[in-house]
Formats: structure tokens, sequence, C-alpha cells
């Protein structure tokens, strides 16, 4: 059948519209919902915040979790920072390095596991600046998992070169520390001076893996 001109472009209108329906409806793909990080309020002995993640430490990938990692204990899951109370231990060492021992203690209801290093930030006053922050380097050795069951406690410990307060030294208020395979941060209270080696191969001033205590 022959279509009357006037017929025949309405429907060229009509199969537009369909097309053009067909976009829109395709126009956004499943799972782009923007993500967004919810801050943790985790609980430090000493002093603790839950703070925004800051650049460089623990942005790429979570704190401790080098590629050859084993797989966490069965049955536990890895503690979040929320999940954590944080105190400083044991202070040791002579006048050359010092060590400073930070306890983690599992404050949740079910067993967490810990496995690696912590990302630990010294921030401070430093080369004239305040809020000057030094991401600390890890120590070179092998870790295992530490599970804690709720009430039990684990432990890092800090190695520092002990500063003057010179000009060359990060006079520390605080240790910005990110849990093991976690990105929410805590905020701990430390009042130090550390000699600055930010720029160093390696530094005398790192941070051990977390092991159990004893």
């Amino acid at each position: 059948m022959k279509l009357h001109p006037s017929m025949a472009a309405a429907a060229g209108i009509v199969a537009a519209g369909f097309v053009v329906a067909g976009c829109s409806a395709n126009s956004s793909s499943p799972g782009s919902s923007p993500v967004t990080n919810q801050a943790a309020n985790p609980a430090a002995t000493a002093s603790s915040a839950a703070t925004a993640s800051s650049a460089g430490q623990a942005a790429a990938k979570p704190a401790g979790s080098p590629s050859s990692q084993q797989g966490q204990a069965a049955g536990s899951t890895t503690c979040q920072a929320a999940e954590l109370s944080y105190g400083l231990g044991a202070a040791t060492g002579t006048s050359a390095q010092r060590t400073q021992v930070v306890d983690l203690t599992n404050k949740g209801s079910s067993a967490c596991t810990l496995q690696g290093f912590p990302g630990v930030d010294l921030d401070g006053v430093a080369n004239g600046q305040q809020n000057y922050t030094w991401p600390l380097d890890r120590q070179s050795v092998s870790y295992a998992a530490v599970t804690l069951r709720p009430g039990e406690t684990g432990h890092f410990s800090l190695i520092y070169l002990p500063g003057n307060s010179a000009s060359s030294d990060i006079t520390v208020t605080k240790l910005i520390i990110t849990p093991p395979n976690d990105y929410t941060q805590a905020e701990v209270t430390w009042n130090q001076s550390v000699v600055l080696q930010d720029a160093a191969t390696h530094p005398g001033t790192y941070v051990t893996p977390v092991v159990a205590d004893s």
C-alpha cells in the first residue's frame, strides 16, 4: 500500500523518537554511582580521631599489603580502624636510637586479624612548616598474621633516631596510624623530637610489623 506523503513523514518522526529514547535509556551503565568513603571514629588511648586519608601512604593500597602477603587467618576478618583502640606502650633504647611500642587492642565483639605493617606518618613541625607529614619506611622482615580476640592486644614498634629540637629535626605532635590492610586512619598524640630523614634511602626511623603480645 502506498503511503500518502504526510503519513510517511509522521511515521519517520515516530521511528526517530524510538531511536532517541533507546540512546537515552542506555546512556548510564549499572554500577556507575559514585563510591563514598565512610570515616571511622577509632578511639586512641592517648588521643584518637578519624581523619581523611592523606596523600601517599595509604591512598594507593592498604597499609601492609605487599604482594608476598599470605592470606589472613581463617575464621576472622581484617581489623578495621574503628574496631581498635590505640595506646603508647613501653619506650626503650639509648640516646642514639630508641623504640616506642604502639599497642593495638581489639575493642570489637568478634575476632579480627592484623597482618603486616601499619602505615605510620609522623606529623609535626619541620622545615619551618606546621603539620609537616613524614610517611615512615617499613622494616625489611617477614611477618605472620596476628588474630586478636575481643580484648586482646597486639603491637608494632616505632624505631626512631631521637633529635634535640635542631633545625634538622621534626618536632612530632602526633602519629597518624593506618592499620594493616585498611584505609582509615587514627591519630595518637606523641610528643617527640626526631631526626628528619625523609629524603634518606635507608633512614634510621622506621616501623616494624604487627606482632602478638607475648
